[in-house]
């Protein structure tokens, strides 16, 4: 008997629960990558992301190829065209049982349903499995509802987390033989400049593990110290691959806890790091209208954004005329990540400062960036707009000089980004003659005016 484990964002072999059970309760099992542009295109991924997660499968296909799982590759146009395929394959191919790890987005969730129903159809039994550390539907509040407060959530989560101790999966069980030959993984067409960005970043499972371990070895310690720091390299830089689930977050739990103490504060403050990505998904799994383009606060779905092109333009190509932000934003467009302290600064400039509509600018993050998780990238945008769940205060507006001053004091960052004013008295603002010597934009808004515009555009909404 053969079963099919599909793909979904779990590009591991470890701890994969649905790839696990699938090789546990068979006698063979196919692993089946859906190539599917209509549907990623739909959900705006960077196409840096698609081709890393590519990059990733054909080392999985040789760790595959070791168990004796052979590696089917399928195309699709579309969700409801998945859904066909994943059908007609397993009539056509005498597949016993599906197995697959769940995701949370609405159209996910509606697809593996409607999947579930065509299986069942065919007298088979679709399994699905949890890719959350914890079921979504496993903590609640006290009035038994779903937490919409993340340091409640938090509290609650790191009770279930110490109450027992975490466990992972391991290898899958090798098969004793593979039922055909794997597929070839195609490559998607990247330009030059792309496919350059795209090597910056290692691929493969063994290598993110080995990431993990050496930064709890070598850098959690001074996590909490030096993770604001976009010129330091403070932070684990493991996001692309816990984006695109090649780590779990249940692994980085997992071997953080098997070494260190959360006693220790380095390590308290990046356990938190991985709730809040926790915390995401679950207000997604709760709340679908954060899947649907709207705001999680639904009396933000008529605020009245600024439709300027320019102004949006400008913060894309890193030409606002704030040197941090435009630094920011130009290490976003060449290498696929921005610090994550630069991505409130960024987020916040554009709802707040220009008014432009968060959504805008959560496209353009998902359709540049290596590590975007529409969860994470979602939750953070509109924690920065104000619109979303344990938002920051309307009111609360960050101010990017003063951010710029006292995260990148020297002025490294923005000098690496943004060399055309490294010799500006005022790395952080220069002067008027400065800007125009150097040939760097002027500010495109006075920033206190435009807290001043925002203020009052959203106290009027609150009335």
């Amino acid at each position: 008997m053969t079963n099919l484990f599909i793909f979904n964002t779990d590009f591991r072999v470890r701890d994969n629960p649905a790839l696990f059970y699938a090789a546990e309760n068979g006698e063979s099992v196919v692993a089946m990558f859906i190539h599917n542009p209509k549907k990623w295109e739909s959900h705006n991924e960077s196409d840096l992301k698609i081709a890393f997660q590519i990059d990733n499968l054909k080392i999985i296909s040789k760790r595959l190829d070791e168990l004796n799982i052979s590696l089917k590759v399928i195309h699709a146009e579309g969700i409801g065209d998945e859904i066909k395929k994943i059908v007609e394959y397993v009539k056509n191919n005498n597949i016993n049982e599906v197995f697959i790890n769940k995701e949370y987005g609405i159209n996910e969730i509606n697809r593996d349903q409607n999947l579930e129903k065509e299986i069942v159809n065919l007298n088979k039994k679709l399994n699905s499995f949890d890719s959350s550390v914890f079921l979504p539907e496993s903590i609640k509040t006290q009035s038994d509802t779903f937490f919409k407060v993340f340091t409640p959530f938090s509290r609650a989560f790191r009770s279930k987390l110490f109450t027992k101790k975490i466990e992972i999966l391991g290898l899958p069980k090798k098969q004793k033989k593979k039922t055909q030959e794997s597929d070839e993984v195609e490559n998607i067409s990247l330009n030059a400049e792309r496919k350059k960005t795209l090597e910056l970043y290692e691929v493969g499972e063994e290598y993110a593990l080995d990431k993990l371990d050496k930064f709890i070895d070598q850098k959690i310690l001074m996590y909490k110290e030096k993770r604001d720091f976009p010129a330091i390299d403070g932070t684990s830089s493991l996001s692309p691959y816990l984006s695109s689930g090649i780590l779990s977050s249940k692994q980085c739990l997992f071997e953080v806890f098997e070494k260190l103490s959360e006693e220790e504060e380095g390590v308290k403050t990046w356990v938190n790091e991985i709730i809040w990505r926790e915390f995401y998904k679950y207000i997604l799994f709760h709340n679908p209208r954060v899947s649907k383009n709207l705001s999680f606060s639904e009396k933000y779905d008529d605020f009245p954004w600024s439709d300027n092109q320019d102004h949006f333009i400008a913060w894309s190509k890193g030409k606002t005329g704030v040197p941090i932000i435009d630094a920011a934003m130009r290490q976003l467009n060449s290498t696929g990540w921005m610090h994550n302290r630069l991505r409130m600064i960024v987020a916040m400039y554009l709802s707040k400062n220009l008014l432009i509509d968060w959504r805008k600018g959560e496209k353009y993050f998902m359709q540049n960036l290596i590590d975007g998780d529409f969860a994470s990238n979602n939750g953070g945008w509109q924690w920065s707009a104000s619109t979303g769940v344990d938002a920051a205060p309307y009111f609360r507006i960050f101010n990017p000089i003063t951010q710029s001053e006292k995260f990148d004091k020297k002025g490294d960052f923005i000098k690496k980004w943004v060399p055309e004013i490294s010799s500006a008295k005022n790395i952080h603002d220069p002067s008027t003659g400065e800007r125009n010597d150097l040939g760097y934009s002027n500010h495109l808004v006075d920033l206190k005016e435009s807290r001043k515009k925002a203020i009052e555009a959203f106290s009027n909404l609150s009335k």
